[in-house]
């Protein structure tokens, strides 16, 4: 008998390794939804359908929800530059209330498939900058879904990882055979990653703690071009 899932799917590193970990379990049927909610880096949304797929999830829905329109961070206003990690301006890339909204509509998009447990891979390194990384917020808004539900369900949110660093994340996924090379990280959308941003900072620690190196290219370590090179 398989139980079915949700995971809220990002394209980075960290949900793609729940989604690994999640198919290592026996019995567990896998749906994945990510969400366009104006982003940057919205390459993210491509490896997160490629990696879906390659990991044998039942389906893959995206979701579009527009927080461009209230902007203030730089992951969803491109007038923003985005902070270098050197700067400490790490909280500057708050997108208000973010979590609490895809974690809303991907839980509307469980429901409608009669799925009760839902899966977010928020790691102890996010809870300092972003607040809605905590399991206590994750265990309000479980309590808050439950009543607002269409009908009395058992809603489950599981955050697996929210105890654990992200180095600890990243040798589970090498145990796992997680495909780093195509997960996004970088904040700045670009590939190669900046190698700048605090999301390129952490992913590249992280690998570092493991003494293995980040299969992804950054321009800080790309030879630089000639002005006739495209």
């Amino acid at each position: 008998m398989t139980a079915p899932v949700a995971l809220l799917l990002s394209g980075g590193m960290d949900s793609v390794t729940c989604l690994w970990w999640l198919r290592a379990r026996p019995g567990v049927e896998v749906h994945t939804v990510s969400v366009d909610y104006g982003q940057r880096h919205r390459v993210e949304l491509d490896c997160a359908a490629e990696l879906s797929r390659r990991a044998g999830a039942v389906e893959h829905g995206v979701l579009r929800l527009d927080l461009a329109a209230i902007g203030g961070s730089p992951l969803t206003d491109p007038g923003l530059d985005v902070p270098d990690a050197d700067a400490g301006q790490q909280s500057a890339t708050v997108v208000p209330f973010r979590n609490l909204l895809l974690t809303g509509v991907a839980a509307a998009w469980a429901e409608v498939r009669g799925i009760d447990d839902l899966y977010l891979a928020p790691v102890r390194d996010d809870c300092d900058a972003y607040r809605d990384c905590r399991r206590a917020f994750y265990d309000s808004l479980e309590q808050t879904l439950r009543l607002g539900a269409t009908r009395e369900r058992p809603v489950r949110v599981h955050t697996p990882f929210v105890d654990r660093w992200k180095h600890e994340v990243v040798a589970l996924g090498l145990e796992l055979g997680v495909p780093y090379e195509r997960t996004h990280t970088c904040y700045t959308g670009r590939r190669p990653a900046c190698g700048r941003c605090d999301a390129c900072a952490e992913r590249l620690a992280a690998f570092a703690a493991n003494a293995v190196p980040d299969p992804l290219a950054y321009e800080i370590n790309a030879p630089a071009q000639s002005e006739d090179e495209p």
